[in-house]
């Protein structure tokens, strides 16, 4: 009788908080131990979601001392459902501090300091977990980066150089790859005049993991370089991994910039061909076209990228300012989307937000057109009155076969040059 009563209380009868107060009434006039009772009543609150009834059994179970735990531990998961994060950190932090094997609070601690942005905090606390072998250590590492750059950021913003070096470099001897760290030091080392260090801390991220933002710093340490000088060091960047596809892509935003558009349109072509062709493909094949003087088929490609998808690593990537510009929440959701798989997927595209200005006109400065040029109908000879224009469904004059024919042209032409 005993444990079915028992049972039936936990379970809080299906949320009915009428019914469940009542079952855990009859479980306490069973029980000769008020303390137990107590711990009945707390979970059938939970479980008719009544926290404030919940909060007040758990509170009285922290005055004995072989309760304190459980007490603890109930108010720290109810403060955390609540949104009382102080309340959660308080209750939380205190169980982990002093029992050693408390997984449930190391979780919960993380969790609220995160949810208040105490990034210091959870840093700290994440190196404890790591101790106490809570946490996988390459997942710890990188939660420890996403925050240090964080952390680095607020210090630039603060005119903190000092302090936001620091912690970027921090950031990325525990997570190389990370690129929003490298990007961060880099323009910091930047500002400093460190130019050579820069081009170093990018390199070295580019060896491990290409990514966009990292091409889009480095390419603006070189301003001021001559065109055989750039030539030269982009070559070499490009070296440190050279078969990766943003290797290539930078290859082929470098001819554009030149105006090499056929051998850009060549290499470009496998990608469009192959692939199903992102909004970040479709514009720089724009580009190409436009620079090729094809002005439909430019205008085709610029009309696919306003429905093309969207890169995962570029979704917001916009390159006149901060490659990452994230707010505490991105922060946020990185700590978990990076810190557990390594993958940088940027926090905008997880939830489906509207992307920003990505356009590849800042890196091709020779273009005379871009593709929003083109789309506002800027490209080409005004329309006839009996000209219907390009039909946005036009993707039949985009197949492999025609790719290929005006790629053997191009490179037929260029062979007689």
């Amino acid at each position: 009788m005993f444990n079915v009563n028992v049972v039936k209380c936990v379970e809080g009868a299906e949320g009915d908080a009428n019914r469940a107060r009542k079952k855990a009434e009859k479980a306490r006039s069973l029980i000769s131990s008020v303390a137990l009772g107590r711990m009945i009543s707390a979970h059938a609150a939970e479980s008719s979601g009544d926290s404030a009834e919940a909060i007040s059994h758990y509170t009285a179970l922290l005055e004995d001392e072989r309760t304190d735990s459980v007490g603890r531990r109930g108010l720290a998961q109810q403060y955390l459902t609540t949104g009382n994060l102080s309340g959660a950190i308080e209750h939380a932090g205190a169980e982990y501090s002093e029992n050693k094997n408390a997984r449930w609070a190391f979780e919960i601690l993380l969790q609220a300091q995160l949810s208040d942005y105490r990034w210091k905090d959870a840093i700290e606390t994440l190196e404890t977990a790591l101790s106490r072998k809570h946490v996988d250590k390459d997942v710890a590492r990188r939660r420890i980066a996403v925050l240090d750059t964080a952390i680095a950021t607020k210090f630039e913003d603060e005119d903190n150089m000092a302090g936001a070096i620091d912690m970027a470099q921090r950031a990325i001897a525990s997570a190389p790859g990370f690129a929003p760290a490298a990007a961060l030091l880099a323009r910091l080392l930047g500002k400093e005049g460190e130019q050579k260090k820069a081009i170093s801390v990018l390199e070295k991220a580019w060896g491990r993991t290409p990514h966009p933002a990292l091409s889009a710093a480095f390419l603006d340490l070189l301003d001021n370089e001559s065109d055989n000088g750039r030539a030269k060091k982009v070559a070499h960047f490009i070296k440190q991994n050279p078969e990766h596809r943003e290797s290539l892509l930078l290859q082929i935003e470098e001819k554009l910039r030149t105006g090499d558009a056929v051998t850009a349109w060549s290499m470009l072509s496998p990608f469009v061909v192959d692939e199903d062709a992102t909004a970040r493909l479709c514009l720089l094949a724009a580009e190409a076209e436009t620079m090729l003087s094809n002005e439909v088929d430019a205008k085709v490609w610029a009309l696919r990228a306003a429905t093309a998808p969207v890169e995962p690593n570029w979704a917001d990537l916009d390159p006149q300012g901060d490659a990452f510009d994230y707010v505490d929440q991105d922060w946020r959701r990185l700590v978990h989307s990076f810190g557990e798989n390594g993958e940088l997927i940027h926090p905008r595209f997880e939830i489906g937000a509207a992307r920003q200005g990505v356009n590849t006109d800042s890196k091709a400065k020779t273009s005379k057109q871009s593709a929003s040029d083109i789309l506002d109908g800027d490209a080409g000879p005004a329309r006839q009155p009996d000209d219907p224009g390009v039909d946005k469904s036009v993707d039949k004059d985009l197949d492999t076969d025609d790719l290929a024919m005006r790629l053997d042209n191009l490179l037929g032409d260029k062979s007689k040059s």
